[in-house]
């Protein structure tokens, strides 16, 4: 009745829809490559100061930064370069705990600093912050970073754009 799965008698209708697939794929790829541009359009990137804070980190932790303003700033967890670390302050830490009265006060913590660090970004402005490869950063964002040999968990604390 079907002549052995066979179209006309000669092509096997399996093999006819695979090459019919395989023109289709060859056609879209080739309309979507065509004009060789890019799929992405390129963006103006500017150069932002981005304050990063941390309330409470390790005093070593803290000591690591020392002297190393112009090191790289990466945001660990994704492996992304940020920036350049143009400045850090180092304070106390900032602790909150109730006294003597039930009242929530702000204390110091032995041992623990806080930290801020000022880097040199450049990124795509965005309403929400500003972009870097992809990703979105904004104030309150929490990230890791590694800034020279430190690694400290912290929030965007400040966006200014150069």
């Amino acid at each position: 009745m079907f002549k052995d799965s066979k179209l006309f008698g000669k092509i096997n209708i399996i093999d006819l829809v695979l090459i019919i697939g395989l023109v289709g794929a060859a056609i879209f790829g080739g309309y979507q490559f065509r004009r060789g541009e890019s799929i992405i359009a390129p963006t103006e990137t500017h150069m932002f100061y981005v304050s990063f804070f941390a309330e409470e980190v390790e005093g070593f932790t803290a000591e690591v930064l020392r002297g190393n303003a112009g090191v790289n700033v990466f945001d660990h967890s994704r492996g992304v370069f940020l920036g350049t670390l143009e400045s850090y302050d180092i304070q106390p830490a900032i602790i909150w705990n109730a006294d003597h009265a039930g009242n929530t006060v702000q204390s110091d913590k032995p041992g623990f600093n806080s930290v801020t660090l000022t880097a040199r970004i450049e990124a795509v402005s965005s309403e929400h912050g500003f972009l870097v490869a992809g990703n979105r950063y904004g104030v309150g964002h929490s990230l890791a970073v590694r800034a020279g040999g430190a690694h400290i968990f912290v929030r965007v604390s400040g966006l200014e754009k150069i």
